[in-house]
């Protein structure tokens, strides 16, 4: 099965403002595991319905405008 392949990468301080929104601090120990290796998500990870659907919507709209 064919399936659409997107890759996001995200700065240190990008996940510092959201590891801080969430209570959770990144130092350098969390930041070396979160960027060892690279992290594969799958849409059914989000169990919000509305959530997913979103993210969905977003992500594959820009990727076809990015594409097309």
């Amino acid at each position: 099965m064919d399936k659409l392949t997107v890759n996001i990468e995200f700065t240190r301080d990008q996940v510092a403002t959201v590891a801080t929104l969430a209570g959770v601090e990144l130092d350098q120990e969390v930041w070396d595991k979160v960027t060892e290796k690279p992290v594969n998500l799958s849409m059914g990870d989000i169990d919000d319905k509305e959530a997913r659907l979103g993210l969905l919507i977003a992500i594959v709209g820009i990727a076809m405008d990015k594409a097309l």
